[in-house]
């Protein structure tokens, strides 16, 4: 939902704006003072602000060159009287949007609004072109110049109309649950929701609750009805993360659906029908589980219609940079940070380090060393030391080993350098219950 930041001490104003932009799907944000506005602004970074030249404390003037000098992407409309037109005039020159004169009209209020949306709109655009004239893609924050990502991409586009299922596998962390929603987004289905399932719940009957619904008294603790996220999600699509980690029970009340796009909740003998789409995802080979009897070959082939593979970004070195410089901009935004770049040798660093958690475990990194970082520049001073440290050489030495040894180190270093469970698993690309049993396994309690 669009924010918008409301600056006038006039309450009628305020409350006139208010219920208007309400009205029009917005979320409307109060400040009747040029303090009060700039600290609401510097919190929320509102999309729009509507400014007041004359305010109690400050002058709207100074307000905006405050605003303009953040660097922060917003559009600031000023609010003036007939007679501070020639102001008015002077704040566009320094870096508003347009004015909006007193007194105004809704219409007149919608039409700006709208204005704004389309410069916008096409200020993207135009981004857009700029980088794939240098060979980038930009899908909000699906970011590749990876000759094989950008390939991806494309398939994911021809595949997004079809209703039939989606299976995408690699390694966590490498953007799977970004592209299932990008293809939500370019298909029929946009306008209808797109609900997440989280399969690696350890406990069955959470699960299946959460997919399908259940009645009260279904299981110990079902103390109401609860409505599942396959009904959620009618006339829109369902992202079942983790599809490898459900129970052969599960698996085979999935399969049904899949069948016959019907349903019942747990406990409960009602046929439910809907009409959504699946998208699945898993780090794990699949095929292999179905091999070993782990995993239904029926429901493989059920959810295996369409396959994209997503690569690790250890194969994608040329897409760091464009990830860090987008991750470091919005982090320095949100931790008010005056962090404008980084310094080659700490680029140097993030692309030889092979990132076993992916995107996800650059991302993170990033923004701990925005956090940490007390330059203008991030240095190798706020990287995680395991990331500093790492010697390409460690990699030939580790082929010799077997892969939980080579699991169990990689755990206690991440361990080593997070503060808990939920920071670590997140490095690592797992769930939180997921790491605990392996903490367990490789006894690292």
């Amino acid at each position: 939902m669009t924010k918008v930041l409301v600056v006038d001490d006039d309450k009628n104003i305020l409350s006139t704006l208010k219920v208007h932009l309400e009205d029009s799907g917005m979320e409307p944000v109060l400040a009747e003072t040029g303090k009060n506005g700039l600290q609401r602004f510097m919190e929320l970074k509102p999309e729009i602000v509507l400014l007041d030249l004359k305010l109690p404390d400050i002058d709207g003037l100074e307000v905006l060159k405050e605003i303009v000098a953040t660097e922060i992407k917003t559009f600031v409309v000023i609010i003036t009287a007939y007679a501070t037109i020639d102001t008015a005039v002077k704040a566009v020159k320094i870096g508003a949007f347009d004015y909006l004169p007193k007194p105004f009209t809704p219409s007149q209020v919608t039409h700006l609004l709208e204005m704004v949306k389309k410069v916008s709109s096409l200020e993207s655009e135009v981004e857009t072109l700029k980088e794939k004239l240098k060979g980038v893609e930009r899908e909000g924050d699906f970011l590749t110049r990876n000759k094989k990502v950008r390939g991806i991409l494309k398939t994911a586009r021809q595949v997004a109309d079809s209703n039939a299922s989606v299976l995408i596998s690699g390694e966590s962390g490498t953007g799977k649950g970004i592209l299932a929603r990008l293809i939500h987004d370019w298909s029929s289905r946009k306008d209808g929701p797109f609900v997440i399932v989280d399969c690696t719940v350890l406990q069955d009957n959470l699960l299946e609750s959460d997919l399908f619904g259940h009645v009260r008294g279904a299981f110990t603790g079902a103390i109401r009805d609860k409505v599942g996220k396959l009904k959620t999600a009618d006339v829109g699509t369902v992202f079942l993360d983790e599809v490898a980690d459900m129970s052969p029970g599960i698996q085979a009340k999935l399969l049904h659906f899949l069948e016959h796009h019907e349903f019942s909740k747990l406990g409960d003998t009602e046929t439910l029908k809907v009409d959504v789409r699946v998208i699945a995802a898993t780090n794990r080979d699949l095929d292999g589980l179905v091999q070993e009897k782990v995993f239904r070959q029926d429901l493989y082939y059920r959810l295996h219609v369409l396959e994209i593979f997503m690569p690790p970004l250890r194969e994608r070195v040329e897409d760091i940079p464009l990830l860090v410089q987008h991750y470091l901009k919005r982090f320095a935004r949100n931790s008010n940070k005056d962090v404008k770049g980084i310094s080659d040798q700490t680029m140097q660093l993030l692309q030889t380090y092979p990132w076993p958690g992916n995107i996800r475990e650059l991302i993170n990194v990033i923004e701990r060393a925005t956090i940490l970082s007390t330059d203008d520049l991030l240095k190798p001073e706020a990287i995680p030391s395991n990331v500093v440290n790492y010697s390409p050489g460690e990699k030939s030495s580790d082929v010799l080993k077997p892969l939980s040894e080579v699991e169990k180190a990689h755990i206690k270093q991440v361990l080593l350098h997070t503060q808990s469970i939920e920071e670590a698993a997140q490095v690592l690309g797992i769930d939180p219950a997921t790491l605990w049993r392996k903490r367990k396994k490789y006894h690292l309690d």
